[in-house]
């Protein structure tokens, strides 16, 4: 009898609920914005081929979860002005889900971009200020460097920028 009661109780809790529309529905959570715990250290900017600022500079990088499901969208917090030498820079996202294994690299640029005439073609100055990388759901581990192109793409990563998200 009780047992009875029990499921005439929770039918009709349900059947009430799904009238008013308080079906039980997946949760949305608005998205979250944060810095990567470590920003990205480059170093050795001297001589000819340098950018402005001290030899040693920092460049912590934003990360947005949240927006849709199952990505991260990144970008260099503070954008830098026009210089010509940062046609020829531009950060790298490595990132690994740690629940599911699945890998992947992104590249974005730092600086706004000026229109120069017969530049040709500069693989950084095309790059997006901000990119989305799909990690899947789950605990998502980031390494950012810089990279500069010359004859052999260099690394100018003194410390790269790491960061441990967790993407809905």
């Amino acid at each position: 009898m009780r047992t009875t009661l029990r499921r005439a109780a929770s039918t009709v809790t349900i059947s009430l609920a799904l009238l008013l529309g308080l079906s039980a529905g997946t949760a949305t959570a608005a998205p979250q914005t944060s810095i990567l715990q470590v920003p990205v250290v480059t170093g050795f900017e001297v001589g000819p081929w340098s950018v402005p600022g001290d030899p040693i500079q920092t460049t912590p990088i934003r990360a947005t979860v949240g927006e849709t499901p199952g990505s991260v969208r990144f970008a260099a917090v503070d954008v830098k002005p026009y210089y010509y030498e940062y046609n020829s820079r531009w950060l790298t996202v490595q990132w690994r889900n740690l629940s599911t294994g699945a890998a992947g690299a992104v590249d974005l640029r730092k600086n706004d971009v000026v229109d120069v005439p017969n530049i040709g073609y500069v693989y950084a100055r095309e790059l997006p200020l901000e990119v989305v990388a799909n990690t899947g759901p789950g605990q998502v581990a980031v390494m950012v460097t810089q990279n500069r192109s010359s004859q052999v793409p260099i690394i100018l990563t003194l410390f790269p920028g790491l960061g441990l998200l967790s993407v809905p």
